[in-house]
């Protein structure tokens, strides 16, 4: 009996578990893929004989910040309506920057200039910090 009590327990608490790891919104799987690149892009960013790696991945990056643009962060929900708009044409202007960082980036590898890159990288950083404190929910 006792261990008929505890499957059924744990078949009621398996799906608790399941239902929090679905909890990442579309947008937040898009900033997944980008903080997952950004590290191997950190990795790469100088290695010449990885500059077709390097183009394919910050393709993937950008593809990524443009997709991020069809969703709301989820702060939205806590900006009052008649400041929505303003506050996602504003998100929507910061991954616009992200994605000219990231534009400008590839822009360099392609033409072998592997410092440049790296400089404009850390860019990106500061574009990140700035962006969440505005737009990710506390």
């Amino acid at each position: 009996m006792k261990i008929r009590t505890f499957l059924l327990t744990c078949s009621l608490i398996a799906p608790a578990f399941s239902l929090h790891a679905d909890e990442d919104t579309p947008l937040e799987k898009q900033m997944q893929i980008m903080a997952r690149g950004m590290k191997q892009l950190s990795g790469q960013i100088n290695d010449p004989a990885k500059q077709e790696s390097t183009v394919t991945l910050i393709e993937t990056l950008k593809k990524a910040a443009s997709n991020s643009k069809g969703w709301d962060p989820r702060k939205t929900a806590s900006i009052p309506q008649a400041d929505r708009e303003k506050f996602l044409t504003a998100y929507k202007g910061q991954i616009d920057k992200l994605s000219e960082a990231f534009n400008q980036i590839e822009e360099a590898v392609k033409g072998n200039k592997y410092d440049q890159a790296k400089a404009l990288l850390a860019t990106i950083g500061s574009i990140k910090k700035e962006g969440h404190s505005k737009f990710q929910q506390d």
